[in-house]
């Protein structure tokens, strides 16, 4: 497919009121939240399939756009993760006077 054959997707917006400790903010793309339900449900619901459905719109307009970068992002990628140590240990915390990791 050619760059210019891919449509634009463009995210609906419906205005949400959420109000946290006397702040009032609109969040127009409140309707994508979904709950731990569900994202793990093995069936979708409407709701779950309309999120679904924009998000593989999303990643599909960027690998039209951004496939030629592909080889780039990964050496990139893969650089970055040299320069890391790659351990399974957790930062220490202190209780009861002892500091603790979890390896």
């Amino acid at each position: 497919m050619k760059n210019e054959e891919i449509k634009i997707p463009i995210a609906e917006k419906v205005a949400t009121k959420l109000e946290k400790h006397g702040d009032v903010r609109i969040d127009n793309y409140n309707w994508m939240r979904l709950t731990d339900e569900q994202k793990n449900d093995k069936t979708p619901d409407e709701h779950t399939q309309k999120v679904l459905d924009y998000l593989h719109a999303e990643n599909a307009y960027f690998n039209n756009k951004m496939g030629h970068t592909e080889k780039l992002r990964e050496e990139l990628f893969q650089e970055m993760k040299s320069r890391i140590k790659e351990d399974d240990e957790s930062v220490p915390y202190k209780e009861n006077g002892y500091y603790y990791i979890t390896k």
